[in-house]
Protein backbone atom coordinates (compact mmCIF):
# COMPACT_ATOMS: atom_id res chain seq x y z
CA UNK A 1 0.00 0.00 0.00
CA UNK A 2 1.16 3.53 -0.76
CA UNK A 3 2.55 5.50 2.19
CA UNK A 4 3.76 9.07 2.68
CA UNK A 5 7.44 8.22 2.13
CA UNK A 6 6.93 6.28 -1.10
CA UNK A 7 5.66 9.32 -3.00
CA UNK A 8 7.52 12.43 -4.14
CA UNK A 9 7.10 15.41 -1.80
CA UNK A 10 7.64 17.83 -4.68
CA UNK A 11 5.53 15.86 -7.14
CA UNK A 12 2.55 15.54 -4.82
CA UNK A 13 2.85 19.23 -3.90
CA UNK A 14 2.76 20.24 -7.57
CA UNK A 15 -0.27 18.03 -8.26
CA UNK A 16 -2.08 19.37 -5.22
CA UNK A 17 -1.18 22.98 -6.03
CA UNK A 18 -2.46 22.58 -9.58
CA UNK A 19 -5.72 21.27 -8.14
CA UNK A 20 -5.88 24.18 -5.69
CA UNK A 21 -5.47 26.75 -8.46
CA UNK A 22 -8.13 25.02 -10.52
CA UNK A 23 -10.44 25.24 -7.52
CA UNK A 24 -9.47 28.87 -7.09
CA UNK A 25 -10.62 29.76 -10.59
CA UNK A 26 -13.96 28.04 -10.00
CA UNK A 27 -14.31 29.44 -6.51
CA UNK A 28 -13.39 32.96 -7.51
CA UNK A 29 -15.98 32.95 -10.29
CA UNK A 30 -18.57 31.77 -7.78
CA UNK A 31 -17.51 34.37 -5.23
CA UNK A 32 -17.86 37.21 -7.74
CA UNK A 33 -21.29 36.01 -8.89
CA UNK A 34 -22.72 35.37 -5.44
CA UNK A 35 -21.22 38.50 -3.88
CA UNK A 36 -22.90 40.61 -6.56
CA UNK A 37 -26.23 38.75 -6.52
CA UNK A 38 -26.63 38.46 -2.74
CA UNK A 39 -25.00 41.74 -1.73
CA UNK A 40 -22.80 42.22 1.37
CA UNK A 41 -25.54 41.26 3.85
CA UNK A 42 -26.67 37.98 2.25
CA UNK A 43 -23.14 37.04 1.24
CA UNK A 44 -21.84 37.83 4.72
CA UNK A 45 -24.73 35.94 6.36
CA UNK A 46 -23.82 32.74 4.52
CA UNK A 47 -20.19 32.97 5.57
CA UNK A 48 -21.18 33.70 9.16
CA UNK A 49 -23.20 30.47 9.14
CA UNK A 50 -20.42 28.51 7.45
CA UNK A 51 -17.94 29.83 10.01
CA UNK A 52 -20.16 28.49 12.78
CA UNK A 53 -20.33 25.11 11.03
CA UNK A 54 -16.55 25.02 10.76
CA UNK A 55 -16.30 25.73 14.48
CA UNK A 56 -18.86 23.04 15.26
CA UNK A 57 -17.04 20.34 13.31
CA UNK A 58 -13.72 20.83 15.11
CA UNK A 59 -14.04 17.73 17.30
CA UNK A 60 -14.41 15.54 14.20
CA UNK A 61 -11.61 17.43 12.47
CA UNK A 62 -9.28 16.99 15.45
CA UNK A 63 -10.20 13.31 15.70
CA UNK A 64 -9.46 13.04 11.98
CA UNK A 65 -6.02 14.57 12.56
CA UNK A 66 -5.34 11.87 15.16
CA UNK A 67 -6.50 9.25 12.63
CA UNK A 68 -4.14 10.77 10.06
CA UNK A 69 -1.20 10.68 12.48
CA UNK A 70 -1.72 7.08 13.54
CA UNK A 71 -2.64 5.90 10.02
CA UNK A 72 0.68 7.20 8.65
CA UNK A 73 2.76 5.36 11.26
CA UNK A 74 4.50 2.04 10.66
CA UNK A 75 2.31 -1.05 11.38
CA UNK A 76 -0.84 1.00 12.05
CA UNK A 77 -4.15 -0.90 12.55
CA UNK A 78 -5.69 0.82 9.53
CA UNK A 79 -9.07 -0.95 9.47
CA UNK A 80 -9.68 -0.19 13.13
CA UNK A 81 -8.71 3.46 12.63
CA UNK A 82 -11.29 3.85 9.86
CA UNK A 83 -13.93 2.23 12.06
CA UNK A 84 -13.08 4.60 14.90
CA UNK A 85 -13.44 7.54 12.55
CA UNK A 86 -16.95 6.57 11.42
CA UNK A 87 -18.26 5.90 14.94
CA UNK A 88 -16.98 9.23 16.26
CA UNK A 89 -18.39 11.15 13.27
CA UNK A 90 -21.88 9.67 13.69
CA UNK A 91 -21.98 10.44 17.41
CA UNK A 92 -20.82 14.03 16.90
CA UNK A 93 -23.37 14.70 14.18
CA UNK A 94 -26.21 13.64 16.52
CA UNK A 95 -24.88 15.99 19.21
CA UNK A 96 -24.57 18.95 16.82
CA UNK A 97 -28.10 18.41 15.55
CA UNK A 98 -29.39 18.72 19.12
CA UNK A 99 -27.34 21.90 19.63
CA UNK A 100 -28.80 23.44 16.45
CA UNK A 101 -32.33 22.70 17.67
CA UNK A 102 -31.69 24.38 21.03
CA UNK A 103 -29.91 27.41 19.50
CA UNK A 104 -32.21 27.82 16.50
CA UNK A 105 -33.44 31.34 17.34
CA UNK A 106 -29.94 32.62 17.97
CA UNK A 107 -28.70 31.14 14.69
CA UNK A 108 -31.41 32.98 12.76
CA UNK A 109 -30.73 36.25 14.56
CA UNK A 110 -26.94 36.09 14.18
CA UNK A 111 -26.80 35.14 10.50
CA UNK A 112 -29.95 36.83 9.25
CA UNK A 113 -30.94 33.57 7.51
CA UNK A 114 -34.38 32.19 8.39
CA UNK A 115 -33.33 28.64 7.45
CA UNK A 116 -30.12 28.80 9.52
CA UNK A 117 -30.80 25.82 11.89
CA UNK A 118 -31.58 23.41 9.03
CA UNK A 119 -28.67 24.70 6.95
CA UNK A 120 -26.36 24.25 9.93
CA UNK A 121 -27.26 20.57 10.30
CA UNK A 122 -27.08 19.84 6.56
CA UNK A 123 -23.67 21.48 6.19
CA UNK A 124 -22.43 19.82 9.38
CA UNK A 125 -23.35 16.40 8.04
CA UNK A 126 -21.54 17.04 4.78
CA UNK A 127 -18.27 18.37 6.17
CA UNK A 128 -17.98 15.88 9.05
CA UNK A 129 -18.25 12.97 6.62
CA UNK A 130 -15.90 14.47 4.04
CA UNK A 131 -13.00 16.02 5.95
CA UNK A 132 -11.85 13.06 8.12
CA UNK A 133 -12.00 10.77 5.08
CA UNK A 134 -9.90 13.29 3.18
CA UNK A 135 -7.32 13.16 5.98
CA UNK A 136 -6.95 9.40 5.50
CA UNK A 137 -6.22 9.87 1.79
CA UNK A 138 -3.57 12.45 2.73
CA UNK A 139 -2.12 10.08 5.34
CA UNK A 140 -1.44 7.64 2.52
CA UNK A 141 0.61 10.36 0.82
CA UNK A 142 -1.95 10.83 -1.95
CA UNK A 143 -2.34 14.57 -1.51
CA UNK A 144 -2.71 15.05 -5.27
CA UNK A 145 -5.69 12.66 -5.28
CA UNK A 146 -7.12 14.42 -2.24
CA UNK A 147 -6.90 17.85 -3.85
CA UNK A 148 -8.23 16.74 -7.24
CA UNK A 149 -11.21 15.10 -5.55
CA UNK A 150 -11.81 18.42 -3.84
CA UNK A 151 -11.53 20.07 -7.24
CA UNK A 152 -14.20 17.70 -8.54
CA UNK A 153 -16.33 18.79 -5.60
CA UNK A 154 -15.80 22.44 -6.57
CA UNK A 155 -16.80 21.68 -10.16
CA UNK A 156 -20.08 20.30 -8.82
CA UNK A 157 -20.58 23.00 -6.18
CA UNK A 158 -20.65 26.10 -8.38
CA UNK A 159 -23.35 25.05 -10.88
CA UNK A 160 -25.55 23.53 -8.15
CA UNK A 161 -25.24 26.65 -6.01
CA UNK A 162 -25.87 28.93 -8.97
CA UNK A 163 -28.98 27.01 -9.99
CA UNK A 164 -30.40 27.11 -6.45
CA UNK A 165 -29.63 30.81 -5.99
CA UNK A 166 -31.22 31.68 -9.33
CA UNK A 167 -34.27 29.64 -8.33
CA UNK A 168 -34.74 32.10 -5.50
CA UNK A 169 -33.24 30.29 -2.51
CA UNK A 170 -30.71 33.08 -1.93
CA UNK A 171 -27.95 32.38 0.59
CA UNK A 172 -29.63 29.08 1.49
CA UNK A 173 -28.96 27.95 -2.08
CA UNK A 174 -25.23 28.33 -1.46
CA UNK A 175 -25.45 26.11 1.63
CA UNK A 176 -27.57 23.41 -0.01
CA UNK A 177 -25.35 23.49 -3.10
CA UNK A 178 -22.15 22.94 -1.13
CA UNK A 179 -23.73 20.13 0.89
CA UNK A 180 -25.06 18.37 -2.22
CA UNK A 181 -21.71 18.55 -4.02
CA UNK A 182 -19.90 17.25 -0.92
CA UNK A 183 -22.18 14.22 -0.57
CA UNK A 184 -21.82 13.46 -4.29
CA UNK A 185 -18.00 13.60 -4.02
CA UNK A 186 -17.70 11.19 -1.10
CA UNK A 187 -17.65 7.99 -3.22
CA UNK A 188 -14.69 9.33 -5.22
CA UNK A 189 -12.81 10.06 -1.98
CA UNK A 190 -13.54 6.62 -0.54
CA UNK A 191 -12.07 5.05 -3.65
CA UNK A 192 -8.62 6.24 -2.54
CA UNK A 193 -9.06 5.09 1.07
CA UNK A 194 -9.08 1.42 0.03
CA UNK A 195 -9.48 0.24 3.62
CA UNK A 196 -12.55 -1.51 4.99
CA UNK A 197 -13.56 -0.37 8.49
CA UNK A 198 -13.79 -2.68 11.45
CA UNK A 199 -14.61 -2.24 15.15
CA UNK A 200 -11.62 -0.63 16.91
CA UNK A 201 -10.07 -2.27 19.95
CA UNK A 202 -9.64 -0.50 23.27
CA UNK A 203 -5.89 -0.23 22.59
CA UNK A 204 -6.49 1.49 19.25
CA UNK A 205 -8.94 3.95 20.79
CA UNK A 206 -6.48 4.67 23.61
CA UNK A 207 -3.73 5.35 21.07
CA UNK A 208 -6.05 7.68 19.15
CA UNK A 209 -7.12 9.51 22.29
CA UNK A 210 -3.52 10.06 23.40
CA UNK A 211 -3.12 12.25 20.30
CA UNK A 212 -6.71 13.47 19.90
CA UNK A 213 -6.81 14.99 23.40
CA UNK A 214 -4.46 17.60 21.94
CA UNK A 215 -5.47 17.60 18.26
CA UNK A 216 -9.15 18.27 19.06
CA UNK A 217 -8.49 21.43 21.09
CA UNK A 218 -5.81 22.38 18.55
CA UNK A 219 -8.39 22.10 15.78
CA UNK A 220 -10.93 24.15 17.71
CA UNK A 221 -8.39 26.81 18.64
CA UNK A 222 -7.05 26.94 15.10
CA UNK A 223 -10.47 27.32 13.50
CA UNK A 224 -11.57 29.87 16.09
CA UNK A 225 -8.43 31.79 15.25
CA UNK A 226 -8.96 31.43 11.48
CA UNK A 227 -12.59 32.58 11.57
CA UNK A 228 -12.42 34.90 14.57
CA UNK A 229 -12.18 37.99 12.37
CA UNK A 230 -15.38 37.41 10.45
CA UNK A 231 -17.26 36.21 13.54
CA UNK A 232 -16.19 39.31 15.47
CA UNK A 233 -17.16 41.63 12.62
CA UNK A 234 -20.57 39.99 12.42
CA UNK A 235 -21.04 40.47 16.17
CA UNK A 236 -19.59 43.97 16.69
CA UNK A 237 -20.47 45.53 13.34
CA UNK A 238 -22.86 43.81 10.87
CA UNK A 239 -23.11 40.96 8.33
CA UNK A 240 -22.20 43.54 5.64
CA UNK A 241 -18.82 44.15 7.31
CA UNK A 242 -18.27 40.39 7.36
CA UNK A 243 -19.06 40.36 3.64
CA UNK A 244 -16.43 43.05 2.98
CA UNK A 245 -13.86 41.05 4.93
CA UNK A 246 -14.70 37.80 3.15
CA UNK A 247 -14.24 39.44 -0.26
CA UNK A 248 -10.77 40.68 0.69
CA UNK A 249 -9.88 37.28 2.14
CA UNK A 250 -11.01 35.45 -0.99
CA UNK A 251 -8.63 37.55 -3.09
CA UNK A 252 -5.67 36.45 -0.92
CA UNK A 253 -6.54 32.76 -0.54
CA UNK A 254 -4.43 31.62 -3.57
CA UNK A 255 -1.38 32.77 -1.59
CA UNK A 256 -1.79 29.69 0.63
CA UNK A 257 -2.18 27.00 -2.02
CA UNK A 258 1.44 25.85 -2.24
CA UNK A 259 1.75 25.85 1.54
CA UNK A 260 -1.49 23.92 2.06
CA UNK A 261 -0.54 21.32 -0.53
CA UNK A 262 2.97 20.84 0.86
CA UNK A 263 1.75 20.97 4.45
CA UNK A 264 -0.60 18.03 3.90
CA UNK A 265 2.25 15.91 2.52
CA UNK A 266 4.68 17.16 5.15
CA UNK A 267 2.82 16.03 8.27
CA UNK A 268 2.28 12.48 7.03
CA UNK A 269 5.86 12.26 5.74
CA UNK A 270 7.41 13.66 8.92
CA UNK A 271 5.21 11.39 11.02
CA UNK A 272 6.32 8.24 9.23
CA UNK A 273 10.02 9.18 9.11
CA UNK A 274 9.98 10.22 12.76
CA UNK A 275 8.34 6.93 13.77
CA UNK A 276 11.28 5.22 12.02
CA UNK A 277 13.84 7.37 13.87
CA UNK A 278 14.95 9.23 10.72
CA UNK A 279 15.85 12.93 10.36
CA UNK A 280 13.19 15.19 8.84
CA UNK A 281 15.03 18.53 8.79
CA UNK A 282 15.54 18.63 5.02
CA UNK A 283 11.85 18.05 4.30
CA UNK A 284 10.83 20.85 6.67
CA UNK A 285 13.45 23.26 5.28
CA UNK A 286 12.48 22.55 1.67
CA UNK A 287 8.81 23.13 2.47
CA UNK A 288 9.59 26.48 4.10
CA UNK A 289 11.64 27.46 1.05
CA UNK A 290 8.66 27.26 -1.30
CA UNK A 291 5.58 27.75 0.91
CA UNK A 292 5.44 31.51 0.26
CA UNK A 293 6.27 31.42 -3.45
CA UNK A 294 2.79 32.75 -4.31
CA UNK A 295 2.14 34.73 -1.12
CA UNK A 296 5.11 37.06 -1.59
CA UNK A 297 4.17 38.41 -5.05
CA UNK A 298 0.50 38.59 -4.08
CA UNK A 299 1.38 40.92 -1.21
CA UNK A 300 3.29 43.29 -3.49
CA UNK A 301 0.49 43.06 -6.03
CA UNK A 302 -2.07 43.99 -3.38
CA UNK A 303 0.03 46.97 -2.30
CA UNK A 304 0.32 48.22 -5.88
CA UNK A 305 -3.43 48.28 -6.71
CA UNK A 306 -5.74 47.30 -3.81
CA UNK A 307 -8.82 49.27 -4.85
CA UNK A 308 -8.57 48.27 -8.50
CA UNK A 309 -8.47 44.58 -7.54
CA UNK A 310 -11.52 44.75 -5.29
CA UNK A 311 -13.76 47.11 -7.22
CA UNK A 312 -13.08 45.65 -10.67
CA UNK A 313 -13.84 42.15 -9.46
CA UNK A 314 -16.73 42.70 -7.04
CA UNK A 315 -18.16 46.15 -7.74
CA UNK A 316 -18.07 49.55 -6.02
CA UNK A 317 -20.18 48.44 -3.05
CA UNK A 318 -17.17 46.43 -1.88
CA UNK A 319 -14.70 49.35 -2.08
CA UNK A 320 -14.16 49.28 1.70
CA UNK A 321 -12.54 45.86 1.33
CA UNK A 322 -9.51 47.45 -0.39
CA UNK A 323 -8.07 48.60 2.93
CA UNK A 324 -8.40 45.07 4.33
CA UNK A 325 -6.75 43.46 1.31
CA UNK A 326 -3.20 44.65 1.98
CA UNK A 327 -3.27 43.59 5.63
CA UNK A 328 -4.63 40.15 4.78
CA UNK A 329 -2.01 39.70 2.06
CA UNK A 330 0.71 40.43 4.65
CA UNK A 331 -0.95 37.96 7.01
CA UNK A 332 -0.75 35.28 4.33
CA UNK A 333 3.03 35.65 4.02
CA UNK A 334 3.45 34.99 7.74
CA UNK A 335 0.83 32.24 7.65
CA UNK A 336 2.54 30.36 4.82
CA UNK A 337 5.71 30.24 6.90
CA UNK A 338 4.08 29.25 10.20
CA UNK A 339 1.85 26.54 8.65
CA UNK A 340 4.64 24.07 7.79
CA UNK A 341 6.14 24.57 11.24
CA UNK A 342 2.81 23.63 12.83
CA UNK A 343 2.66 20.47 10.68
CA UNK A 344 6.23 19.55 11.56
CA UNK A 345 5.48 19.88 15.29
CA UNK A 346 2.44 17.63 14.89
CA UNK A 347 4.41 15.14 12.82
CA UNK A 348 7.11 14.69 15.47
CA UNK A 349 4.37 13.85 18.01
CA UNK A 350 4.38 17.16 19.89
CA UNK A 351 0.68 18.14 19.67
CA UNK A 352 0.82 19.63 23.17
CA UNK A 353 3.23 22.28 21.88
CA UNK A 354 0.76 23.23 19.16
CA UNK A 355 -1.96 23.47 21.81
CA UNK A 356 0.02 25.93 23.92
CA UNK A 357 0.95 27.99 20.88
CA UNK A 358 -2.66 28.09 19.68
CA UNK A 359 -3.92 29.23 23.10
CA UNK A 360 -1.40 32.06 23.23
CA UNK A 361 -2.07 33.11 19.64
CA UNK A 362 -5.85 33.08 20.02
CA UNK A 363 -5.67 35.03 23.28
CA UNK A 364 -3.66 37.79 21.62
CA UNK A 365 -5.98 37.84 18.62
CA UNK A 366 -9.12 38.09 20.77
CA UNK A 367 -7.84 40.85 23.04
CA UNK A 368 -6.29 42.94 20.28
CA UNK A 369 -9.11 42.15 17.85
CA UNK A 370 -11.87 43.42 20.11
CA UNK A 371 -9.94 46.52 21.17
CA UNK A 372 -8.77 47.53 17.69
CA UNK A 373 -12.11 46.77 16.00
CA UNK A 374 -13.95 48.98 18.49
CA UNK A 375 -11.38 51.72 17.93
CA UNK A 376 -10.74 51.52 14.18
CA UNK A 377 -13.42 49.33 12.63
CA UNK A 378 -12.77 46.35 10.37
CA UNK A 379 -9.11 47.22 9.70
CA UNK A 380 -8.43 46.79 13.42
CA UNK A 381 -9.21 43.09 13.38
CA UNK A 382 -6.84 42.61 10.43
CA UNK A 383 -3.99 44.33 12.29
CA UNK A 384 -4.65 42.11 15.30
CA UNK A 385 -4.52 39.01 13.12
CA UNK A 386 -1.17 39.97 11.61
CA UNK A 387 0.29 40.48 15.10
CA UNK A 388 -1.13 37.18 16.36
CA UNK A 389 0.12 35.21 13.36
CA UNK A 390 3.59 36.67 13.81
CA UNK A 391 3.52 35.41 17.40
CA UNK A 392 2.48 31.95 16.16
CA UNK A 393 5.44 31.90 13.78
CA UNK A 394 7.96 32.96 16.43
CA UNK A 395 6.74 30.38 18.98
CA UNK A 396 6.54 27.58 16.39
CA UNK A 397 10.01 28.39 15.05
CA UNK A 398 11.39 28.22 18.60
CA UNK A 399 9.92 24.75 19.16
CA UNK A 400 11.08 23.42 15.79
CA UNK A 401 14.63 24.72 16.20
CA UNK A 402 14.84 23.22 19.67
CA UNK A 403 13.81 19.74 18.47
CA UNK A 404 15.16 19.92 14.90
CA UNK A 405 18.19 22.26 15.06
CA UNK A 406 19.17 21.57 11.44
CA UNK A 407 15.99 23.13 10.02
CA UNK A 408 16.73 26.31 8.02
CA UNK A 409 14.10 28.91 8.91
CA UNK A 410 15.13 31.54 6.36
CA UNK A 411 16.11 29.68 3.19
CA UNK A 412 17.91 31.58 0.45
CA UNK A 413 15.04 30.73 -1.90
CA UNK A 414 12.63 32.79 0.23
CA UNK A 415 14.86 35.86 -0.07
CA UNK A 416 15.06 35.30 -3.83
CA UNK A 417 11.27 35.37 -3.96
CA UNK A 418 11.24 38.76 -2.22
CA UNK A 419 13.80 40.08 -4.72
CA UNK A 420 11.78 38.87 -7.71
CA UNK A 421 8.59 40.35 -6.22
CA UNK A 422 10.28 43.75 -5.72
CA UNK A 423 11.25 43.75 -9.39
CA UNK A 424 7.65 42.91 -10.29
CA UNK A 425 6.45 45.76 -8.07
CA UNK A 426 8.76 48.21 -9.82
CA UNK A 427 7.27 47.21 -13.17
CA UNK A 428 3.59 47.09 -12.13
CA UNK A 429 3.32 50.40 -10.22
CA UNK A 430 4.06 52.62 -13.26
CA UNK A 431 1.57 50.58 -15.30
CA UNK A 432 -1.14 51.08 -12.70
CA UNK A 433 -0.52 54.83 -12.69
CA UNK A 434 -0.66 55.19 -16.46
CA UNK A 435 -3.21 52.58 -17.59
CA UNK A 436 -6.87 53.09 -16.55
CA UNK A 437 -8.29 49.98 -14.88
CA UNK A 438 -12.07 49.89 -15.05
CA UNK A 439 -12.62 46.62 -16.92
CA UNK A 440 -11.71 43.07 -15.94
CA UNK A 441 -9.55 42.49 -19.04
CA UNK A 442 -7.41 45.52 -18.21
CA UNK A 443 -6.89 44.21 -14.69
CA UNK A 444 -6.10 40.75 -16.02
CA UNK A 445 -3.53 42.18 -18.43
CA UNK A 446 -1.63 43.98 -15.67
CA UNK A 447 -1.80 40.96 -13.35
CA UNK A 448 -0.44 38.82 -16.20
CA UNK A 449 2.46 41.21 -16.76
CA UNK A 450 3.30 41.12 -13.06
CA UNK A 451 3.11 37.32 -12.89
CA UNK A 452 5.34 36.99 -15.97
CA UNK A 453 7.98 39.35 -14.59
CA UNK A 454 8.00 37.61 -11.20
CA UNK A 455 8.19 34.10 -12.65
CA UNK A 456 10.94 34.96 -15.13
CA UNK A 457 13.01 36.78 -12.51
CA UNK A 458 12.68 33.98 -9.97
CA UNK A 459 13.64 31.31 -12.48
CA UNK A 460 16.66 33.35 -13.47
CA UNK A 461 18.01 33.94 -9.96
CA UNK A 462 16.96 30.78 -8.10
CA UNK A 463 19.03 27.69 -8.79
CA UNK A 464 17.09 25.71 -6.17
CA UNK A 465 13.83 26.43 -7.99
CA UNK A 466 15.27 25.20 -11.28
CA UNK A 467 16.61 22.03 -9.64
CA UNK A 468 13.26 21.42 -7.92
CA UNK A 469 11.35 21.81 -11.18
CA UNK A 470 13.71 19.36 -12.91
CA UNK A 471 13.19 16.84 -10.08
CA UNK A 472 9.40 17.15 -10.26
CA UNK A 473 9.46 16.67 -14.05
CA UNK A 474 11.63 13.55 -13.73
CA UNK A 475 9.35 12.17 -11.04
CA UNK A 476 6.30 12.77 -13.24
CA UNK A 477 7.89 11.00 -16.16
CA UNK A 478 8.72 7.97 -14.02
CA UNK A 479 5.12 7.80 -12.82
CA UNK A 480 3.91 7.87 -16.43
Amino acid sequence: MTDATSVSLGGETVKATAAKFTMAVIGFAGTVVFARVLGPSGFGGYYLLFSLVKLGDRAVNGWGTAIMKRFSEVEAPKRELIGGQLVFTAAWLVLMSAVAAVASRWLVSYTGLTEAPVLFVVLMGAVTLYEPTDRVVQARGLVGASMWTDTFRSLLTFPIQLALVLLGLGAAGMAYGLAAATFLSLPALWYFVRTKPTVPTRETLASLWSYAKYSIPNSFLGQTYDRFDILLLGYLLAPAAAGQYEVALKLTVPATFVMMAAQSVLMARVSRLHSQGKDVSDDVSNTLAFSSVVAVPMFFGAVSMPEQLVVTAFGPEYADAAALLVGLALFQIVSTQSGPLTSAIGGIDRPESNTRISVATLAVNVVLGVALTLAYGAIGVVVATVVAETLRYVLSAFVVKRVLPNVVLFPRTLLEQVGAALLMFAVVVPLVRTVPIDQWYQLLAIVSVGATVYSAALLAISQKLRVTIEGVVRSSRLEL
